[in-house]
């Protein structure tokens, strides 16, 4: 109960700090000290500092620090991050190979012998089994062999079987009956019952063995075997266990497996990578054009939006980031975009019975004036969205399950006159309309103020000066959207570099986690856990649902809950709980608390974390652990 009451004290002391964490403390014209410009450059910059990074930042020097990371390109990279990245193979691979081998459970593809029938009839009588008359039906399914005609008739659908004889009706459902229970008995001879594969003393070793235990049991099998014991199990009894967790989800969980690569990737380059700036910033804008992991197809294609998409324009062109996200199936298929048509007059045939075209979708061309350019005050209006969401129609995408790859399909684009914002979009220019319309939300200047106050909200403050913004702005306009040049402007600013931004803006979860990883410099073998830990304090990655990816600001971090997840983690961290991750204190052995408070925040801690800390440790031991979960549950670590 003693520990609890702590705990839930810390807690309230959080909550109530950050109901003001927007607000900045101290003056925008009033220059940070060289001590806490160095502090403060790591705080916003990476995802915390390390032990001795801010020796190595007062070595170079805060300006030349800032510009090395403005251009990664002439920074060392990690060799342990590159081991770490060696064996997730899924990142190098592109879209189409990930659709090959990914996009469906190893062994389990079992394509039924009727739509190959169907399939390999001529195009001639596919079309008149589709679309012809009863009588062309009849006499096309009565050429056929009876072979070829049962397998055809199990693939027919309504369409087909519409008018058709009672007795060819009947014949129809008794074939698809019998493919059916043919299908079930080859699933149930690829997929047999735990009980059937193994003993119950085997199951148990299984599901409750240790380490040493599995692998000798899974050993013992042959490779089919033993695939089939993995799928059985399912990935739980491996979560532990990196590498038969990484081989039963490429059996039973593939896509799966392509998304917890991709979350492993973000977690080591966080942690691990020297070139942090890149990596703030691969994270800030794949958040700005967020796309949900869980929407279909979206799993297997935000492995290249991530690395196709952002990553190669974060210090480039915004103007060119815009239309790589644009084009990205990740994008056109999480808005919808991919299915938007619209009928052209040259193309008012009759539609078969059943089917309807699409039509026309408005997703993407509203999120992309009001989440990913002119924001929700930029003065475009509802013609605007449909007159945009017209000129994109027909980007689409060539095969989602196969190639997945952006086609520009004429036979669905609105090819009519379209006005954008008030630029007149002349009639019949096909692709050329959306790449118009991606260039005038680039050089809109509602966009250039858009960008500029959200890249201020990131590194500066929430509510940041409206100076500063003006000036990222007008550097957004001059340099044709220059990303680096527009954080140079912000990084050289007085605003950025004073009181008043400083511990200004609070840590999201994954800051959070990644910062307390980072300051006891732990040895991450395994970011499984991690990834749930940051999930349980409120951010799944690559999960956000909603479009408007997660807040920018820190009011939506300040919860309870939230605040009661930091504190666990943090004494999770350092007692050895977290699987895969080992933080190792020991540095901080007979030191004070005000010493450990120091090191671990790389700056004199406040008088009120320290009185928060000597509470904390009345009539106990004041162990390193104890001392550094209090340290971590601080407002003084949570904010940066």
């Amino acid at each position: 109960m003693k520990r609890w009451g702590h705990v839930l004290g810390v807690a309230a002391w959080l909550v109530i700090t950050f109901s003001f964490c927007g607000d900045a403390a101290g003056r925008f014209d009033q220059k940070l000290l060289i001590d806490k410009q160095i502090v403060h450059v790591l705080n916003r910059l990476t995802f915390g500092p390390r032990p001795g990074d801010a020796e190595q930042v007062r070595r170079i020097g805060v300006d030349k620090w800032i510009d090395q990371q403005l251009h990664p390109e002439r920074i060392s990279e990690n060799p342990v991050l590159d081991a770490k990245l060696k064996p997730l193979e899924t990142l190098q691979f592109p879209m189409w190979q990930i659709m090959e081998k990914y996009a469906q459970p190893l062994g389990l593809i079992i394509r039924p012998p009727s739509q190959l029938a169907m399939n390999s009839l001529p195009q001639q009588q596919q079309a008149r089994l589709r679309n012809g008359s009863t009588e062309e039906r009849i006499n096309t399914l009565a050429a056929l062999d009876p072979d070829t005609r049962r397998l055809v008739l199990a693939a027919a659908g309504p369409q087909i079987l519409e008018g058709l004889p009672e007795a060819v009706q009947q014949e129809a459902t008794k074939a698809r009956q019998d493919e059916q229970a043919e299908l079930q008995k080859e699933r149930q001879r690829l997929m047999p019952p735990l009980n059937e594969l193994l003993s119950q003393e085997q199951i148990r070793t299984g599901r409750q063995g240790t380490k040493e235990e599995k692998l000798a049991l899974l050993n013992s099998f042959d490779a089919q075997k033993r695939q089939q014991v993995l799928r059985a199990l399912g990935p739980g009894p491996f979560n532990d266990l990196p590498e038969l967790r990484r081989e039963v989800m490429t059996i039973t969980q593939p896509q799966q497996l392509v998304n917890s690569d991709l979350i492993e990737n973000k977690l080591d380059r966080a942690v691990y990578s020297n070139r942090q700036l890149e990596e703030v910033l691969v994270d800030f804008w794949m958040n700005h054009f967020n796309v949900f992991n869980g929407k279909g197809q979206d799993r297997l294609y935000l492995t290249s939006f991530e690395r196709d998409a952002i990553r190669p324009y974060v210090f480039g062109h915004f103007k060119d980031m815009l239309l790589a996200t644009a084009r990205h199936p990740a994008m056109l298929f999480y808005l919808d975009n991919w299915q938007s048509q619209v009928m052209r007059d040259d193309q008012l045939f009759q539609l078969p019975a059943g089917i309807q075209r699409p039509g026309l979708n408005e997703n993407y061309g509203r999120e992309l004036m009001e989440l990913h350019t002119l924001g929700v005050d930029g003065g475009y209006t509802q013609q605007d969205v449909v007159a945009v969401a017209r000129a994109l129609s027909g980007w689409s995408i060539y095969d989602i399950v196969k190639y997945a790859e952006f086609q520009f399909n004429p036979g669905s684009h609105d090819r009519k006159e379209k006005v954008v914002l008030g630029h007149t979009l002349p009639a019949g220019r096909g692709e050329q309309d959306g790449i118009d319309v991606i260039d005038i939300l680039a050089h809109h200047p509602s966009t250039a103020k858009f960008i500029a106050k959200k890249l201020a909200q990131r590194f500066v403050a929430d509510d940041p000066p409206q100076a500063l913004v003006d000036r990222m702005a007008a550097t957004f306009s001059k340099t044709d959207g220059d990303l680096r040049a527009v954080l140079q402007t912000m990084f050289s600013s007085m605003e950025f570099m004073s009181e008043g931004a400083w511990q200004a803006k609070m840590k999201s979860p994954l800051e959070m986690v990644v910062s307390a990883v980072r300051a006891v410099n732990a040895d991450v073998t395994d970011t499984f856990a991690l990834a749930q830990r940051i999930a349980d304090i409120g951010e799944p990655l690559y999960g956000k649902v909603e479009p408007t990816g997660y807040p920018n600001t820190g009011e939506a971090w300040t919860n309870t809950a939230g605040v009661l997840g930091r504190i666990n983690f943090a004494t999770a961290l350092v007692s050895g709980q977290v699987a895969g991750v080992k933080a190792d204190v020991s540095r901080f052995n007979f030191k004070e608390p005000a010493v450990v408070a120091g090191e671990l925040l790389s700056t004199p801690p406040s008088r009120s974390t320290l009185a928060a800390i000597d509470k904390g440790i009345q009539d106990k031991e004041a162990t390193p652990s104890l001392l550094t979960s209090l340290v971590m549950s601080s407002p003084d670590f949570q904010r940066r």
